[in-house]
């Protein structure tokens, strides 16, 4: 067989220690939110900053997988499903279960979903466009769409920058493009820009990788843990949360019989 048709194990590994930095970073989220346990608050501003790395990371394997799967059309209808589900959840259902702030908009299945299947419309531009053009495009237009999310704004360098006029922001409708307007709330939030990038600097750089033009150390299992974590990644993020509610309620019962 040969390394080309062989799993790439340090792609799961690499997808299942996101997944356990996610676990732990919502876990610090729901302390504090739900419960209003102080350590949770300084454990999610601890570990803020390097949570956006994290998150990149996790979408550019996602891209690069996109050269792996045997049918993306397949992957990203059945991530609709689940996004759909879980939006139904956390909108509807578990504010009535007296849970706030729960509300999922456009997380990150939703983005994985029109992500992939944007893929699937443009695989052959993909294919036939030089992988190494189309990273230097996609890092290019990341760099430049960095603040859309947060600011609105394309930005070269300095003074080089444009921002949306603030008509922009009263549309209650363009969240899902990263344009948010100011009473716009979501739990989990990937916008499709900037992000987008980051998942096609994956799909192009996964030219090679589904070649087989990656190091031998990839291939052969190095943690069955992390392994596991990387393969099952979108069921645990759909149980991670009742999970950690169940841990937690719990853990508050117990400490109410001392």
């Amino acid at each position: 067989m040969s390394d080309s048709s062989k799993r790439i194990a340090l792609l799961d590994e690499l997808r299942g220690f996101c997944v356990l930095c996610m676990i732990f970073y919502h876990a610090f989220i729901f302390m504090y939110e739900q419960y209003d346990i102080q350590f949770g608050y300084d454990a999610y501003t601890f570990f803020l900053p390097v949570q956006p790395y994290v998150s990149c990371m996790f979408i550019f394997i996602c891209g690069i997988c996109c050269n792996l799967s045997h049918s993306n059309l397949k992957r990203g209808l059945k991530l609709a499903v689940f996004a759909l589900a879980l939006n139904f959840v956390s909108i509807i259902v578990l504010p009535k279960m007296g849970f706030v702030g729960t509300e999922i908009w456009w997380g990150i299945l939703d983005f994985f979903t029109v992500a992939i299947l944007s893929y699937v419309l443009f695989e052959k531009a993909v294919v036939k466009t030089p992988w190494i053009l189309g990273l230097f495009i996609t890092i290019f237009l990341f760099w430049i769409f960095r603040y859309w999310d947060t600011e609105g704004m394309i930005s070269l360098w300095g003074d080089l920058s444009w921002r949306l006029p603030d008509s922009a922001f009263e549309q209650k409708w363009l969240f899902p493009l990263g344009i948010q307007s100011p009473d716009f709330y979501s739990a989990d939030y990937f916008p499709m820009i900037p992000y987008v990038f980051v998942f096609y600097m994956g799909a192009f750089l996964g030219k090679p990788v589904s070649d087989g033009k990656v190091p031998a150390f990839a291939y052969p299992v190095h943690s069955k843990a992390l392994t596991w974590l990387g393969k099952n990644c979108f069921l645990i993020y759909l149980v991670e949360l009742p999970i950690i509610f169940i841990v937690m309620e719990l853990i508050t019962w117990i400490a109410s019989k001392f």
